[in-house]
């Protein structure tokens, strides 16, 4: 059996996140200014026993453009968007402080 997640806790911790980071930071957080990085294949990001082969690179300049279309209701949501918002949020996790 695959690994249940409750959506609902998702939701509640995310929002508990982002309460704190914008107590802590304000409505707006500057990050370092890296655009690029590393993105894994689904398959073998989760396969720890053996090296990537497949990298590809994402952006997050553009993953934060296209998560801003979702928030206007100018896209509609797909599951990729929540690889996008992942990003934003490993940058956000690994360039903030509190």
């Amino acid at each position: 059996m695959g690994l249940l997640v409750d959506i609902n806790t998702i939701e509640r911790a995310v929002l508990n996140l982002l309460q704190e980071l914008r107590n802590q930071k304000g409505e707006v957080v500057e990050i370092d200014p890296v655009d690029y990085y590393w993105a894994i294949d689904g398959a073998e990001r989760c396969d720890p026993y053996h090296t990537p082969a497949h990298l590809t690179l994402g952006q997050l300049t553009d993953d934060l453009q296209e998560l801003t279309k979702l928030a206007a209701c100018e896209s509609a949501p797909v599951a990729q968007d929540l690889v996008k918002l992942s990003a934003i949020l490993a940058a956000l996790g690994h360039q903030t402080v509190w």
